[in-house]
C-alpha cells in the first residue's frame, strides 16, 4: 500500500517530533530543587514608566542618536529590574550591539537575560535564545551554537524560529567543514509543515505557492528526474510546476512558483491571479495502491491577501509616525484579495482622531465601572485589581473610501531601432545573361507582389519590422489596474472644536491620527481589524541634513577607529576562510596599524576604549597566528582589566596556544583558571581542553605512563559530561570516551556511549569516527548486520570523510557475506 499527500502553503514553517534531552532533564531538575517564592514582579505603575523610557529609546534611535538610546534603555533594566519591559530593553540593547557594534560577548548577555526561565513570554525567551546562539556563531564557538540551536528545535517545535535554527546548524557545520551535515540541516529550513498548518487551503497573492507532494512511487527517482504539477487560476492563468526530490530515496518533492496579482499570461512562469479567485492543484499519480493508472489528485485553495495598513509620507513611500497638522494625512492599506476587477478597485475604511485623557478622566470612569460592579461582567482587570480603561479618547471620525493605485512596474523595452539606419536586405547576386538562377523566382518577405511598385521613401524590409513590432507592445500594453494598493489623502485641521459629521479630521498637538481596516479574508480563519498611528505635530517633517561631518568627541572619535579595525579584521577572517592566506594577512595588517596609531589617545583616556583597544589588538595577533605578541596583549587585558568581560575568553586563547605549543603543563593550569571562574560560560571549554592536555600527554608517554594518563584523560571528559551538560563540549567528550571503552575492548560500554552521542549530540564532531568505532564494536559483538548498517551510513552521510573508503571495503565484504 502507499500514501499520497499534497500540502500547499504560502510562507515556510516547520514541523518537528522532538524529545526531551539531557539537558533538559537538568533544567527540570533544578527548576524543581529551586525555592518555590519567585522575584515580585513590578507594579503596572512601574511597567508604564518602563514603556516611556523604551519609546523614548526608540525615538532617539530614529533620530540616529543611537548612543542615547543606548543610555536610556540601559536606564530602564537599572531603574526597573523587577519589571516584565526590562526584557524589551534588554532586546534593544542586544540587537543593537550585534548588528551595529558586532560586540557579540556583550550582546549575548542581554539576550541570555531574555531566555531565562523567570521571563514568562514564550516568543521573547525563543527569540532572546535564538539571538544566543547567533552571538556564539558569529564568536565561532559553534558548539554552543549548535545546543542552543537544538534547545530551540526541542522546546518550541511549532516556533517560526526553528527555521532559523536549522540556518545556523547547516552554516556552522559549513563553517567546520562538515558538507553533509550542513546539506542535512539546510534541507530542513522549510520543508515540514506546522501543526496548525497540515491542509493547509489559502496561499496569500504575491507570495510564492510551495507544493509538497509525498508518494512512495518518488522514491525511485534520480536527483534529476522532476515531478511535474498543473496549477490553474479560475480566472484563467495555467502554470506548470517542477517538483523536485529532496534527498536520495526520499519519497517527497518539492516546487514552487510564484503568484501576483494581473492578468493571465499562461506558461510565463508566473500564476496571475485576482483577488476573488481559486487555485485548482493537480498531481497525476501513476500508480496508486488499487492498481488504478494516471489518476488526478486535485486539491483547491482560496487566493487571499494578509493587509498592511500605513500612515505615509507625500509620495506614499515610507511609513511616518507623525502627521503635520494644517496639511493632508496620506493613507495607505495593502489588501491583494480586495483587487476584484480590471478597473481601480474601492475598500473601506476608519480614520479617528485619539486624544489622551485626564487623570480626572480615567478615575471617574474606574469609579464608574466599579459602582456598577464587576462581578459577573467581563470587565479586564490589571494587576492591582483596578478595572482596565483605555487611556485614549475618540474625538473625531471620518469613513473613507480608498481608490486602488496603478504602480507602474519597471519593463525593458522592446528596442525599436529608431534613429538608426535600417539594416540592408539581403540580396541574391546577380547571375549572367542566360544563365539559370541559382535559386526559385518567388518573392521574398517584404518586397511588393509582382506587378507592384513600392511608393517612394518606403523600406520593405522596415515595414515588416515596424508591424512586428507593433503588434508585439499591442499584446503587451495592459491598462488593467491590480496592485492591491488602495490610497487617499484626508486633510488634517488644527482646531479645538470639532465636527464629526464633515469629512476633515480635526486635532491638536499631540493627538494620534488612526487609521483602521477590517480585513475579512486573510490567512487566517478569523477577520482581521489592522491598525496604525501617527502623532499629530506642528511645523514640518523635513529629512534629516548633515551640516558637520567632523568629529570633534575624542573617544567617539576613537571608537569609531576601533569599528574600523574591527571590520578590517572580519574581512580578513572571511579571506582566511576562503583560503586567500596573502589577502587576509594583508588586512590584519591594515587593522594592526589602526591599533597601534590609537593606543596612544586610548592610554591617555584608559577604561572601556582602552580595554576594547586591547581586545582588538590580542584577536588581531590571535588570527595572524602571532602567539607571542597575541598572549602579551591577553596578559596585559588581565593584569589591567582583571574584571572584564573578555578575562575567560583572554585566558581560553593563551591555554589554546601554550597547548599547540607543547607547554602542556601551563595549558592545564590556565584551563583550570579558567574552570574556577564560576560566572564564566567558558568553564566547559576549559574543562575539556585540560582532557585534550592529557590525552596529548598519553600520546606522547612512554608505556608505563601511557595507561595512567589515558585514565585521567578519561575522568576529565567525564566532568565535561557530569558537570558541564550545558557545554557545547559535551558531544566530544562522550565520543572521547567511547573511543577509550573501545581500546580497552569494553565494547558494551563503548556501543551505550555511541548510540548517546548519535542520539542526544547530532552535531558532535568526528561523528564519522563514531559511525566507524560504532560499526568496529558491533562487529566485534558478532553484530554484523547492525555493523554494516553503520558503515553504509557513514558512506552516506560522509563521503568526503577519510574513513569512507575504509567503510566501503568493509561493508562490501560484509553483504558478500550476506549481511
Amino acid at each position: 500500500m502507499r500514501r499520497f499527500s499534497l500540502v500547499l502553503r504560502s510562507a515556510l514553517v516547520v514541523m518537528l517530533i522532538a524529545s526531551p534531552s539531557f539537558a533538559q532533564k537538568k533544567k527540570k531538575q533544578a527548576k524543581a530543587a529551586a525555592p518555590a517564592t519567585a522575584p515580585v514582579r513590578g507594579s503596572i505603575v512601574e511597567d508604564r514608566a518602563a514603556r516611556k523610557l523604551v519609546q523614548a529609546g526608540d525615538s532617539r534611535y530614529d533620530a540616529d542618536e543611537a548612543k542615547k538610546a543606548v543610555e536610556i534603555w540601559q536606564s530602564v533594566i537599572e531603574r526597573y529590574p523587577r519589571s516584565k519591559v526590562r526584557y524589551e530593553a534588554h532586546m534593544k540593547l542586544g540587537t543593537y550591539m550585534l548588528d551595529r557594534e558586532r560586540a557579540y560577548d556583550r550582546a549575548r548577555k542581554h539576550f541570555e537575560e531574555i531566555a531565562s526561565e523567570e521571563n514568562t513570554n514564550d516568543d521573547q525567551r525563543v527569540e532572546g535564545l535564538l539571538k544566543t546562539g547567533v552571538c556564539w556563531y558569529h564568536g565561532r564557538n559553534y558548539g554552543k551554537c549548535f545546543k542552543i540551536m537544538r534547545e530551540i528545535i526541542e522546546k518550541y517545535p511549532v516556533s517560526s524560529q526553528v527555521n532559523n535554527a536549522y540556518y545556523y546548524i547547516g552554516l556552522g557545520h559549513f563553517k567546520l567543514g562538515h558538507y553533509s551535515r550542513a546539506i542535512q540541516a539546510l534541507e530542513k529550513v522549510g520543508t515540514a509543515l506546522n501543526k496548525s498548518d497540515a491542509g493547509f487551503d489559502k496561499v496569500e497573492a504575491g507570495k510564492r505557492l510551495f507544493l509538497k507532494i509525498e508518494d512512495a512511487d518518488l522514491a525511485v527517482l534520480t536527483p534529476d528526474q522532476t515531478v511535474k504539477v498543473m496549477c490553474r487560476a479560475t480566472s484563467g492563468d495555467e502554470e506548470v510546476v517542477d517538483c523536485i526530490s529532496v534527498g536520495r530515496r526520499v519519497r517527497l518533492v518539492l516546487g514552487s512558483i510564484l503568484t501576483q496579482l494581473g492578468k493571465p499570461r499562461k506558461g510565463n512562469g508566473t500564476l496571475e491571479v485576482k483577488g476573488d479567485d481559486k487555485v485548482e492543484v493537480t498531481y497525476i499519480d501513476s500508480h496508486t495502491a488499487d492498481k488504478s493508472f494516471d489518476r488526478p489528485v486535485i486539491k483547491r485553495i482560496m487566493v487571499v491577501g494578509n493587509a498592511v495598513v500605513q500612515i505615509t509620507d507625500g509620495a506614499f513611500a515610507d511609513s511616518v509616525k507623525g502627521a503635520v497638522l494644517g496639511k493632508d494625512v496620506n493613507l495607505q492599506v495593502l489588501d491583494a484579495d480586495r483587487d476584484l476587477t480590471d478597473e481601480a478597485d474601492k475598500l473601506k475604511a476608519v480614520v479617528e482622531i485619539y486624544r489622551e485623557k485626564t487623570d480626572d478622566e480615567v478615575e471617574s470612569e474606574i469609579a464608574d465601572i466599579l459602582a456598577k460592579g464587576t462581578a459577573g461582567t467581563d470587565v479586564e482587570l490589571d494587576e492591582d485589581g483596578k478595572p482596565k480603561v483605555d487611556r485614549f479618547k475618540v474625538v473625531d471620525k471620518v469613513e473613507v473610501v480608498l481608490n486602488e493605485a496603478k504602480i507602474e512596474k519597471k519593463n525593458v523595452e522592446l528596442n525599436t531601432g529608431e534613429g538608426e539606419a535600417p539594416a540592408e536586405p539581403q540580396v541574391a547576386p546577380a547571375t549572367p545573361d542566360g544563365a539559370e538562377p541559382t535559386t526559385p523566382d518567388l518573392p521574398t518577405p517584404g518586397t511588393p507582389a509582382p506587378g507592384t511598385e513600392p511608393k517612394a521613401g518606403d523600406d520593405p524590409a522596415k515595414s515588416d519590422v515596424d508591424d512586428l513590432l507593433a503588434e508585439v507592445k499591442k499584446e503587451a500594453v495592459d491598462n488593467s489596474i491590480h496592485s492591491g494598493t488602495f490610497r487617499i489623502t484626508v486633510p488634517l485641521a488644527k482646531s479645538e472644536e470639532i465636527n464629526t459629521k464633515d469629512d476633515i479630521l480635526q486635532a491638536q498637538p499631540g493627538d494620534f491620527v488612526q487609521l483602521s481596516y477590517l480585513d475579512k479574508l486573510n490567512s487566517t480563519d478569523d477577520e482581521k481589524l489592522f491598525k496604525t498611528r501617527a502623532r499629530a505635530v506642528e511645523g514640518n517633517l523635513g529629512g534629516v541634513r548633515v551640516t558637520r561631518t567632523e568629529i570633534s568627541d575624542q573617544e567617539l572619535k576613537l571608537r569609531t577607529e576601533l569599528k574600523t579595525a574591527g571590520a578590517l579584521a572580519n574581512i580578513g577572517n572571511r579571506y582566511k576562510e576562503f583560503g586567500l592566506k596573502t589577502n587576509a594577512m594583508a588586512k590584519y595588517k591594515q587593522a594592526q596599524m589602526v591599533c597601534d596609531e590609537i593606543m596612544k589617545d586610548a592610554r591617555r583616556l584608559g577604561g572601556k576604549i582602552l580595554e576594547e583597544t586591547y581586545v582588538q589588538l590580542w584577536k588581531i595577533y590571535f588570527e595572524m597566528d602571532r602567539y607571542e605578541l597575541a598572549s602579551a596583549m591577553a596578559q596585559r587585558l588581565q593584569k589591567e582589566f582583571p574584571d572584564s568581560g573578555f578575562v575567560d575568553d583572554a585566558m581560553l586563547q593563551l591555554a589554546d596556544i601554550s597547548r599547540k605549543r607543547g607547554d602542556l603543563r601551563r595549558a592545564i593550569g590556565l584551563y583550570s583558571r579558567l574552570v574556577r571562574l564560576k560566572d564564566s560560560q567558558l568553564r566547559g571549554e576549559g574543562q575539556f581542553g585540560i582532557a585534550e592536555c592529557y590525552e596529548q600527554m598519553a600520546k606522547a608517554a612512554n608505556e608505563n605512563a601511557r595507561a595512567a594518563l589515558y585514565d585521567r584523560a578519561f575522568q576529565e571528559y567525564k566532568k565535561v559530561f557530569d558537570q558541564f551538560p550545558e557545554s557545547g563540549r559535551v558531544g566530544e567528550a562522550v565520543s572521547k570516551m567511547a573511543n577509550f571503552y573501545y581500546q580497552k575492548k569494553d565494547y558494551s560500554r563503548a556501543i551505550d556511549i555511541f548510540e548517546t552521542v548519535l542520539a542526544d549530540h547530532p552535531d558532535a564532531k568526528f561523528l564519522d569516527v563514531i559511525l566507524f568505532n560504532y560499526g568496529r564494536c558491533l562487529y566485534r559483538m558478532d553484530r554484523k548486520r547492525e555493523a554494516r548498517q553503520q558503515f553504509d551510513q557513514l558512506i552516506a552521510d560522509f563521503p568526503e570523510s577519510a574513513l569512507a573508503k575504509d567503510a566501503k571495503r568493509i561493508a562490501e565484504a560484509l553483504a558478500k557475506g550476506g549481511f
